[in-house]
């Protein structure tokens, strides 16, 4: 039944009806109020949405809540107060257009400045200067916030400045997204209001229209701010005077822009050193993008200096240190100076990546030739990505002590690091060792190689680099330094390609590299080397044979040893000897009485290998008798070798007795 009495009343166009609504709504309980105003809210008449606003201030918290909620409906009625002839119902309509934050009705707040009541004309003005500064905090809280929280699934609570707000806290949280577009959908009327009013009504409320229009001159598409470039504007002369003299904190917007945007260059340039407060010098830091106009900051260098930033930074939020860190960058500080404070403002900010990623940023912008303490302190930085910058600007820079500030980091640095650093001082450090590698004497070779593949992990790509490509005699080089510094597993892949190389000198190497491995599947590899067209490559074939020490290659073995090869010949029987086959000495002996010479020399080279010195006065003859010099040569070569030996030996025992 009472739900047909609300449609009745809603229904209904005798106005009496909201005087029987309003009636309840000053003499009911909670419930019925509520009835009451959702009815008359519903109903939407001018005339119960006036008596509403008229009530404003006597409504619970929660109406007061709802009613600023849904103050677009509310718009009539607000239109209608504003424009009454009661001084009380137009005061209501006033305050309820601030605090429902309504630019689009700032014109009826414009149009109750024109009134001779003092009580009335005040109202308006404080409505006025109450809506600019919801613009400007509204505005600054935005710009703080970072840009990833407008998203439409971010919230953050409005911030209301000067008055307490009437929402309820659930009511308060908008997403950032739907505070910019209120604020873009009001703030166009409320510029132009004030910029009117100030014009119209200098004289009798200029002071409070004054500072309204400044704290809207804080962008420079800003219509108080185009006062300053308009002709016979009322507002242009107390806006430049004021401007003229140092700004409070509220103002400095507006005190940057009419230097940058608003002709007052010289004017800013002679103020700027006599700015004092500490309020005022927080937010200055707070507007570093006013840094960007390059003559604001050529202004600001002629003026201080720096050296308002000479003094200690306190500690400050992350944020903060950014905004201040950019106006140190720009504040003209000597060299050192200016290190010194970013690398206190990188100190501070421990805690937060994104500060120290700004200032190290700061720090890459500085010209070639300046001091490096910060980029040398974000080397050691906790952060792997902020460190690997730090070394690659480093190294763009190219400073006289590049070397040994980066190899200071190849011990503890992130492997990430260290590979940006080998890549840059790698190079050089490899091609050193790689054109003194054949002069260095072995022992001096090897450590100072091993060092190098240490500290700088880029050398086995490099290596690699040398082995897969480039002339026969580098591959070569390649090769050796691989086996020579124990890189040869790391080059595996590379050396099982290189079996099949064109160059028999280059298979023959990595067959034997391949031999001394483990792990390495022989199989192939083993039946394509001693089948291969080049003596060499089958020679160290059967070397690989001779250290894999199994029985089952003797047969193989034992036909190579009758090869017409003499290496693979003399490698054969020095193979079964080790094997132990209990062949090798018949087939060395008839080696060493082969017609060729070649065969005669290559036997004595493997009777010396076996020490099997039984055969030696075979040798003896051959070093007299032999028809080749060669042979007789190296035989005689040979005997003496032995002699020394012997007499060696026996001048220790000696020595020993």
């Amino acid at each position: 039944m009472l739900d047909q009495l609300v449609q009745s009343l809603i229904s209904t166009k005798n106005e009496a009806a909201d005087d029987v609504l309003l009636e309840g709504l000053d003499r009911g309980n909670e419930r019925e109020k509520s009835l009451c105003f959702n009815t008359l809210v519903r109903r939407g008449t001018v005339r119960g949405l006036s008596g509403v606003v008229v009530r404003f201030d006597q409504l619970s918290t929660a109406l007061q809540g709802v009613t600023l909620q849904s103050i677009r409906a509310f718009h009539p009625a607000l239109r209608h107060c504003g424009r009454g002839g009661d001084v009380p119902t137009r005061m209501a309509a006033l305050q309820l257009i601030a605090l429902g934050r309504q630019g689009k009705l700032a014109y009826v707040i414009s149009e109750n400045l024109h009134e001779t009541d003092d009580i009335l004309s005040r109202a308006a003005v404080n409505a006025m200067v109450e809506l600019a500064r919801w613009v400007s905090d509204e505005t600054r809280q935005l710009n703080l916030l970072d840009p990833e929280s407008f998203g439409e699934g971010t919230t953050a609570s409005t911030v209301v400045v000067g008055r307490q707000s009437l929402l309820p806290v659930e009511a308060q949280v908008q997403s950032p997204l739907a505070i910019y577009k209120h604020l873009m959908s009001e703030r166009a009327e409320i510029e132009q209001a004030v910029a009117r009013a100030i014009d119209v009504h200098r004289g009798r409320h200029g002071n409070d229209l004054l500072r309204a229009a400044l704290l809207l001159a804080d962008w420079p598409g800003s219509r108080t701010l185009a006062i300053l470039h308009t002709a016979k504007h009322g507002g242009q002369s107390p806006m430049v005077r004021r401007l003229q003299q140092p700004p409070v904190s509220e103002h400095v917007e507006a005190f940057l822009l009419g230097a940058s945007h608003g002709g007052l260059r010289s004017q800013f340039g002679s103020i700027f050193s006599h700015i004092d407060n500490e309020e005022t010098f927080a937010r200055l830091l707070h507007r570093t993008h006013w840094v960007k106009d390059h003559q604001l900051q050529l202004c600001m260098h002629q003026v201080t200096r720096g050296k308002w930033l000479q003094s200690d930074l306190a500690p400050m939020s992350a944020t903060d240190t950014m905004r201040v860190g950019g106006w140190v960058a720009a504040s003209g500080l000597a060299d050192q100076a200016m290190d010194a404070k970013l690398k206190s403002l990188y100190e501070q900010s421990s805690e937060s990546v994104s500060a120290r990623m700004h200032l190290l940023r700061l720090g890459m912008q500085r010209k070639r030739g300046t001091s490096l303490e910060l980029l040398k302190r974000v080397l050691t930085d906790s952060d792997e990505r902020l460190a690997r910058i730090a070394a690659r600007e480093i190294i763009r820079r190219r400073p006289s002590d590049m070397e040994n500030i980066l190899l200071q980091l190849l011990t503890n640095a992130p492997e990430s690091v260290r590979q940006v650093v080998s890549r840059s001082i790698g190079h050089v450090g490899f091609e050193h060792y790689w054109s003194r590698f054949d002069s260095l004497p072995k022992a001096t070779r090897k450590s100072a190689g091993r060092a190098m593949f240490k500290l700088l992990p880029d050398s086995t790509a490099r290596l690699s680099r040398r082995l897969s490509s480039g002339p026969v005699e580098q591959r070569l080089k390649a090769m050796q330094m691989a086996q020579e510094l124990d890189q040869a597993s790391a080059v595996k892949d590379i050396l099982l390609e290189l079996v099949q190389h064109a160059h028999p000198r280059i298979r023959s190497k990595a067959v034997a590299m391949l031999g001394e491995m483990e792990g390495v599947d022989f199989g192939v590899l083993l039946d394509k080397a001693l089948t291969d067209v080049d003596a060499r490559v089958r020679a160290n074939a059967i070397e690989v044979l001779e250290s894999r020490r199994k029985a089952e290659y003797v047969p193989m073995l034992t036909n190579r040893a009758r090869s017409a090869q003499n290496r693979e010949r003399a490698n054969a029987i020095k193979a079964i000897h080790r094997l132990r086959a209990g062949t090798a000495g018949t087939q060395l002996h008839a080696m060493l009485q082969d017609a060729r010479a070649e065969h005669r020399i290559s036997a004595m080279w493997a009777l010396r290998q076996i020490g099997w010195w039984q055969l030696l006065k075979e040798v003896g003859r051959m070093a007299k008798e032999d028809t080749d010099m060669k042979v007789r040569r190296y035989a005689l070569s040979m005997l003496r070798n032995v002699a020394d030996g012997a007499q060696a030996k026996r001048a220790a025992l000696v020595k020993a007795g």
